[in-house]
């Protein structure tokens, strides 16, 4: 489902690939030290988290037109200014949110494909804006994080 988060549109230009803010850092306690893994702050930041919050730190970012024609550092940096832009605890919550109405739109329509699901669509539509939107947030976050996970098991 589709929900565009309330969050001022990225300046226009190409995309940062460092990050000048510092997300709450909120992480599980599962995660290690980043000295330990030998992996910068940012990457491993980004590697405790889900597709779905990635993906909702990019389209907070914002999404450029040419969003397949982007590298693994521009989506790196699209997803940190998103963090920067919502906060880590932000972008769970929305992430929480879109995975929740998906869940009732899915169970809705299982087995009824008449039913009523405005209300799904609407929460959808607020949080991502629309579901071709949704999608490419969603693509991206996967790129980005299967290469970090390339990147970590050739380690």
């Amino acid at each position: 489902m589709l929900v565009q988060p309330t969050v001022p549109p990225a300046p226009p230009g190409p995309v940062a690939t460092g990050a000048t803010c510092a997300p709450s850092l909120d992480a599980p306690a599962r995660l290690v030290a980043p000295a330990a893994t030998g992996q910068s702050p940012t990457r491993f930041l980004l590697g405790g988290l889900s597709n779905g919050q990635v993906a909702v730190a990019i389209h907070a970012a914002g999404l450029p037109a040419n969003a397949a024609a982007l590298t693994v550092a521009e989506i790196e940096g699209m997803a940190i200014t998103g963090l920067c832009q919502l906060g880590l605890a932000e972008a769970r919550r929305i992430n929480d949110e879109s995975r929740k109405v998906n869940t009732a739109y899915c169970a809705k329509t299982r087995h009824n494909r008449l039913v009523d699901v405005r209300t799904e669509i609407a929460t959808i539509n607020r949080l991502w804006g629309s579901r071709k939107q949704e999608q490419q947030a969603v693509d991206l976050a996967y790129r980005l994080l299967c290469s970090l996970a390339r990147t970590n098991a050739a380690r």
